[in-house]
């Protein structure tokens, strides 16, 4: 399975970057947010408890805020 991954056309280049040099792709970080705020969306509209949702979105915004400036762009 690791060597599938390491190989494979879409996972296989940011495996390696991540595992030697620690490397995040600005490509990447981006699809995190997008796919952050849209699932923030998402549960906006189909979760009833509105304290539930703030809370996520405090979290994933700290998580994304971690990963823009603790991890250099390819």
């Amino acid at each position: 399975m690791e060597a599938w991954l390491y190989n494979h056309p879409w996972f296989g280049e940011f495996l390696t970057n991540w595992k030697e040099k620690k490397i995040f792709p600005v490509k990447a970080k981006i699809g995190m947010v997008v796919m952050m705020s849209s699932s923030l969306l998402i549960m906006y509209f189909t979760v009833p408890n509105i304290k539930a949702v703030i809370y996520a979105g405090i979290t994933m915004a700290l998580v994304a805020t971690f990963v823009w400036w603790k991890y250099p762009s390819s």
